[in-house]
């Protein structure tokens, strides 16, 4: 794997992130990494105006890519949240994010107004949209996702999927099998390792074949590490077992 394609999600300082340091930080330590790619997690942004800028200003001076992860669902009660839509790409914006990515939400159907909706802010804003599978039956769950995609992409919408490796053990699903369904979609992954507990480890030290399903996934895509690590040291181990896939 390229090193260029590595993307440290902040969770990765999930100790530093609880004891209040701002994620503005740890795109020095990204950057002392010698990566170029950070995840940022809405949730622990506690003060918006002034971290959204000090991110901008520091991705701007280390040449980072800036990708933003958000705790919430396109659709909720059936409708598109499209005002709640437009703030997060205004806050990618101010931070120099290019890329968003939130969860589906209760949907039954999309209406081509939703899509061109969605396909008109992210073109104002610049910004790539992207769903995600995550832990919850509502969101987790590979039929609805590939239906949604399925849609999306028929009615020329211009939304894409994060593939989380380990997610998809949350509900009994194959990701192997998911990551053959899913393909055609995948424009990002997040990479981790669960163990029998369910318990998130590092990579080789669970059950999932976290190497077969890259080997699967389009090659040329962001790659995220997901998870706690307890120190510097277990950040680049990480990292070097990515880069020699």
């Amino acid at each position: 794997m390229d090193k260029n394609q590595i993307v440290i999600n902040t969770l990765v300082f999930h100790q530093e992130l609880q004891s209040g340091v701002p994620q503005s930080v740890m795109v020095d330590w990204v950057h002392e990494l010698g990566l170029k790619s950070i995840e940022v997690r809405r949730e622990y942004i506690k003060d918006f105006e002034n971290e959204l800028s000090d991110i901008k200003n520091k991705s701007l001076s280390y040449g980072m890519n800036v990708f933003y992860s958000i705790p919430d669902v396109l659709y909720e009660n059936h409708l598109l949240k499209i005002q709640d839509f437009e703030l997060y790409c205004q806050e990618a914006k101010e931070m120099n994010c290019r890329s968003i990515k939130l969860n589906i939400g209760n949907f039954d159907r999309i209406i081509k107004n939703d899509l061109k909706a969605i396909t008109s802010l992210s073109e104002k804003y610049d910004v790539v949209v992207r769903v995600e599978n995550d832990q919850t039956e509502d969101n987790g769950r590979s039929v609805k996702i590939n239906n949604f995609l399925s849609f999306v992409k028929k009615q020329g919408g211009n939304i894409s999927f994060t593939f989380d490796i380990g997610n998809w053990l949350f509900q009994n699903e194959d990701p192997v099998e998911n990551a053959k369904l899913l393909y055609p979609f995948v424009t990002y992954i997040h990479v981790k390792d669960i163990d029998a507990s369910k318990k998130t480890v590092l990579l080789n030290e669970g059950i999932i074949d976290w190497k077969l399903i890259l080997s699967i996934l389009p090659d040329n895509v962001p790659v995220a590490i997901e998870y706690p690590i307890l120190n510097k040291e277990a950040i680049v181990s990480e990292v070097n077992k990515l880069l020699v896939t």
